[in-house]
């Protein structure tokens, strides 16, 4: 199988290129922590697209949840620090206080 180190280090460009992209993000909205979250999302990304490669057996549906596991954790992050984490339970966020 000659392809398969080529689909691998592809897989690894591909994760090195999400970690500097979330590493710059984070530390332009400031986030603490930036290098650890590069660091999460670029070995959830690169374990999740080099795996099948290694494994073929390994179930697609597995594969996909450790890939999207760190680009979606940093984004609900990501979205705390922008928004702010104190939620109301009893609202939505669009809705206005019209008890005037």
């Amino acid at each position: 199988m000659a392809l398969a180190p080529i689909v691998a280090g592809s897989g690894l460009l591909l994760a090195a290129a999400a970690a500097i992209a979330v590493y710059w993000d984070a530390d332009r909205l400031g986030l603490a922590r930036a290098p650890l979250w590069a660091a999460f999302v670029f070995l959830t990304v690169a374990v999740g697209l080099t795996l099948p490669v290694f494994i073929p057996t390994v179930p697609i549906a597995g594969t996909l949840v450790i890939l999207i596991m760190g680009p979606a954790i940093y984004a609900f992050e990501r979205d705390d620090t922008l928004h702010g984490s104190e939620a109301d339970p009893s609202s939505l966020p669009d809705d206005r206080d019209d008890e005037s």
